[in-house]
């Protein structure tokens, strides 16, 4: 984080979601891994530049784009979350609640913890109401 902090480089809803998921027993790297593609889908309004930035950085990568290739994608039709996704996907990465037992019954607790941490008030999009945390929730249920 203190490197974040000296770049401007905040953590987002994405970390602050996933803090709220590891009680749960799912791992901070795979909390990114189910998260951050959705969240960053959910802020692409705010920051779109920068994911199509990162989209062309990703493209432009040999070993990246045989992968995103292989999923399907094309950098027309595709996004930065979609990107990742596949990377993730590719890497047998968990890339839903559901993959991690987390069901929706525990979706409004989760909302409610979330909009707690300092993380979410940093996104993009600040998150500051439940219902945007269940809407990204939603995003990453995996049914």
């Amino acid at each position: 984080v203190t490197i974040m902090l000296k770049k401007s480089i905040m953590p987002g809803a994405s970390h602050g979601i996933g803090h709220q998921l590891g009680p749960l027993g799912v791992g901070h790297g795979e909390t990114s891994c189910i998260l951050l593609p959705s969240v960053m889908k959910w802020n692409a309004s705010a920051n779109g530049e920068k994911q199509d930035k990162l989209k062309s950085i990703m493209w432009s990568e040999t070993t990246v784009a045989e992968v995103l290739k292989k999923r399907g994608l094309t950098p027309e039709r595709s996004d930065a979350g979609d990107a990742l996704d596949a990377i993730f996907r590719e890497l047998s990465m968990p890339r839903t609640l559901k993959e991690k037992g987390i069901g929706r019954d525990k979706f409004q607790a989760l909302a409610a913890n979330s909009i707690k941490d300092p993380c979410c008030k940093y996104n993009p999009i600040p998150v500051e109401r439940e219902e945007q945390v269940l809407e990204i929730l939603e995003m990453c249920a995996g049914d």
